[in-house]
């Protein structure tokens, strides 16, 4: 666990180069709220600025050939998954709280009203669509390196996109969505708990299917 925790370490003394960009990807996160004076619109792009952010560490680390140094290390393979995807699970929760406080605060700024369900919603979900990306870029930049499998950082969305066109052809989708969206309304407690819940469940699925990759991967 120790050898976990230290390989997350690494990642964050590497991550320190990109705090900058990070301020430039949460101001232009405000911007985009106070121009269009949504709150929510804040809190959707801080969660989509969070993917970049957590992915920048396969950048720099292919930059200053960091896989050499992991080589060694007296750390297996395994441990150093680990560590990454906890370095990511932290990165994701900053956001999400993050994205918490700009929200309230472009809410009271603008004006505009955000009830409770919209709110905790657009944050459950915006966790879940972080672990998702995470899910589906980790494994790849693992795979075929962060230069080689970028194009791919996109592909998320995409997958997305086509299982919402799918889903609404169907004649009982909105149905289904009224049914489910009455649901959280009279349990609202349960869409923060659904959120963590689905995120970590895709966080996990992914960190295994990294491991498959990585372990057969040679450095």
């Amino acid at each position: 666990m120790n050898r976990t925790l230290n390989a997350a370490k690494l990642d964050f003394f590497a991550g320190k180069s990109t705090l900058k960009m990070t301020a430039l990807l949460l101001l232009f996160a405000v911007v985009i709220g106070a121009l269009v004076k949504g709150p929510i619109y804040t809190m959707i792009f801080t969660m989509v600025f969070a993917v970049t952010s957590a992915g920048s560490i396969f950048s720099i680390h292919e930059k200053s050939h960091s896989d050499k140094l992991y080589g060694i290390l007296p750390l297996k393979k395994s441990e150093m998954i680990m560590g990454r995807y906890l370095y990511a699970l932290i990165i994701g929760t900053v956001y999400v709280v993050i994205a918490g406080i700009l929200g309230f605060i472009m809410a009271r700024v603008t004006g505009n009203s955000l009830d409770a369900l919209a709110y905790w919603a657009t944050l459950a979900l915006g966790f879940i669509y972080f672990s998702f990306a995470i899910g589906v870029s980790y494994p790849i930049y693992l795979k075929f390196s962060f230069a080689k499998a970028y194009i791919f950082t996109m592909l998320p969305m995409y997958i997305i996109a086509i299982v919402i066109l799918f889903m609404t052809k169907k004649t009982n989708f909105i149905s289904n969505l009224s049914q489910v969206i009455r649901f959280f309304t009279d349990n609202q407690v349960l869409v923060p708990l659904f959120g963590v819940l689905a995120g970590l469940i895709l966080l996990a699925v992914s960190a295994l299917v990294a491991n498959l990759v990585y372990t057969r991967k040679e450095i």
